[in-house]
């Protein structure tokens, strides 16, 4: 790793130094003529390490934060990837790890060239000399204790997986070349991110805004770092010294549905994230299409979902998700998935289904099982009672009639339909029914791409309404109820674990949705409604593939998508399983040879 250090060094001193040509606006505030006195140029080197973290802008494809959320989204519960792609988020999105990849590689490299500029700041600054120096300071604790932490998530298993043996990431807190340090523990890796985290909330006692750390960004962290190692009396007093500051409040119901339009420093929820400025981070012609967001949705100008707008829009809400964010008629979080319409115009009913629709004399039990999980869209009657099923086979097509089931959830009034269909012999021609019951959903027809239904998600575009700005959240308030009351549930506390999900539940929904007591059955716990409520609220936003290993969770991937596509897929993904870590880039392990792969 010595030429990569090297690089590093190297590169933040030129971007620090460069600051005022490099990065990009709220990371460049200062005059060049100013830049050279010792104290400026450490707040220029600061600015260039969150400015590396960031990329040059929203389409940048080697920059931490545009590789590291897509680790964190594309492998989780919450997508369905609607076909094939050139996009390398397939073997991601597939758990068919690879050793090479330039995404992964690419969140390697950022995050330890921010590291070592931190470590440069550290080194040469002198604490105690006035407010603000020690505010910068504790800026670069934060981000390096940040980005072990991220680090540790991806390339280390789950903090509750024997921490003192499993392998983290080699921790680096010098700036000489020749250090090239081995990989530390998960143990040590979170010992590392926690001193970090905490020396950075003594030293930054500065307000700043949401675009760059504080002192409750810190404690922000430290909630989520507690609560991923099982201390939960530490996850619950972070959170609640975040809350009790007062400096965040928790979005209206109808605010909360515009979150990605904000700006952080316009909103009042978020406590950190790293900046994207309009102008300056979307100015390219094709920016839009390559931005992160570009994989969920295509978008207009005013980023809106569109299918004429800029986007491969590849990637869409699970089915699963989709089951548990229209629960309720109206869940504010469900305003960032939109189905794509075809023809807005027409009248016409349309059904859809997924199950098996049809097979072969000759298929197997695993193909049967693979081929239902294929989506069908028929034709509906217009008052909704039955479902025109057209089946194909050899000598042509069967067009049979099948009843729609309607019932009306008596709690929370949100009529759901459902239908027994017909599967037939493709060679044969002979149908007859499935043994159960699946669910439809009635609406005008939908856009598909390979067979796929289009539900373009939403969350990670239209800032200021334009395309598919987005600043990347990394902290908000919201998480940090759920993290209080996660700790409260791992600590059998179900009325204070109740009390803080509510929080999220009631604005999201209203008073009418928050969970009580009634709702805990024997299969389930308290645990399982604050983790659904997590899933909810945060999807999108990196988290889903770590809260559920972290918790010694399998996950569900048996619903529609290319992931079931291949190989030997996956239908549910083991927290023991090897494949839930990343393997370390191949260039590391090249230029490192005593630097210990993953299995």
């Amino acid at each position: 790793m010595k030429n990569i250090y090297k690089y590093c060094l190297v590169s933040i001193l030129v971007l620090g130094f460069s600051s005022c040509e490099l990065d990009m606006e709220p990371y460049e505030t200062i005059e060049k003529d100013a830049v050279y006195s010792s104290e400026n140029a450490l707040e220029a080197l600061t600015l260039g390490n969150y400015a590396i973290l960031k990329g040059s802008g929203i389409a940048d494809g080697y920059s931490w934060v545009n590789n590291y959320f897509r680790f964190g989204e594309y492998s989780g519960d919450n997508v369905a990837l609607s076909g094939s792609t050139t996009d390398p988020l397939f073997y991601t999105y597939n758990y068919k790890r690879q050793v090479k990849g330039y995404r992964k590689q690419a969140v390697w490299t950022a995050a330890y060239k921010a590291i070592v500029g931190c470590n440069i700041v550290i080194d040469r600054a002198e604490e105690g000399v006035n407010a603000d120096l020690d505010n910068l300071i504790g800026q670069n604790y934060y981000l390096r204790g940040m980005q072990y932490f991220y680090l540790t998530s991806l390339f280390g298993r789950p903090y509750g997986q024997s921490p003192e043996t499993n392998l983290g990431v080699p921790i680096k807190l010098s700036t000489d070349v020749d250090d090239q340090p081995l990989r530390s523990t998960v143990k040590e890796c979170y010992e590392q991110v926690v001193s970090d985290l905490k020396k950075a909330e003594s030293l930054m006692q500065s307000e700043k805004t949401a675009s760059y750390a504080t002192k409750e960004a810190a404690q922000a962290l430290l909630s989520r770092v507690y609560l991923y190692m099982g201390d939960n009396d530490n996850a619950i007093a972070y959170s609640d010294l975040v809350i009790n500051s007062g400096r965040y409040s928790l979005l209206s119901k109808d605010d909360f549905k515009k979150y990605p339009t904000f700006t952080p420093d316009e909103n009042q929820e978020t406590i950190f994230a790293l900046r994207f400025v309009n102008g300056a981070d979307n100015s390219g012609a094709d920016d839009d299409w390559y931005a992160f967001s570009g994989m969920y949705a295509a978008v207009d100008a005013q980023g809106k979902a569109s299918l004429d707008g800029s986007g491969w829009g590849e990637l869409y809400a699970s089915v699963t998700y989709r089951d548990i964010v229209e629960e309720w008629a109206d869940d504010a979080r469900a305003s960032f998935v939109t189905s794509m319409v075809l023809d807005k115009n027409s009248e016409d009913q349309w059904g859809i289904w997924y199950g098996l629709n049809s097979y072969k004399s000759t298929d197997s039990d695993g193909q049967k099982k693979l081929n239902g999980l294929l989506f069908h869209q028929d034709s509906v009657s217009a008052d909704r009672t039955i479902l025109y099923q057209k089946l194909a086979h050899t000598n042509g097509t069967v067009k049979l009639e099948v009843p729609i089931i309607t019932e009306v959830d008596s709690k929370t009034g949100v009529t759901n339909y459902s239908v027994k269909p017909y599967q037939i012999n493709s060679e044969t021609g002979a149908t007859q029914l499935l043994t159960s019951f699946v669910k439809l959903r009635i609406n005008q027809k939908l856009a598909t791409r390979q067979t796929y239904p289009k539900y373009f998600i939403t969350k990670c575009s239209g800032q200021e309404n334009k395309g598919h700005l987005w600043s990347p959240v990394i902290s908000r308030l919201a998480e940090i109820y759920l993290n209080k009351a996660e700790a409260y549930a791992k600590k059998g506390d179900v009325a204070n674990a109740l009390l803080n999900v509510n929080m999220v539940r009631s604005r999201a929904i209203g008073s009418e949705a928050e969970y009580t007591a009634a709702d805990l059955t024997a299969g389930v716990s308290i645990l399982d409604l604050v983790l659904k409520e997590r899933r909810l609220e945060l999807a999108y936003e990196g988290h889903r593939k770590f809260d559920v290993f972290r918790n010694n969770r399998n996950l569900n991937r048996t619903y529609p998508g290319t992931h079931l596509r291949g190989n030997d897929p996956f239908f549910e993904v083991d927290y023991n399983s090897n494949v839930i870590i990343e393997y370390i880039p191949e260039n590391e392990i090249l230029a490192q040879p005593d630097l210990q792969q993953n299995l």
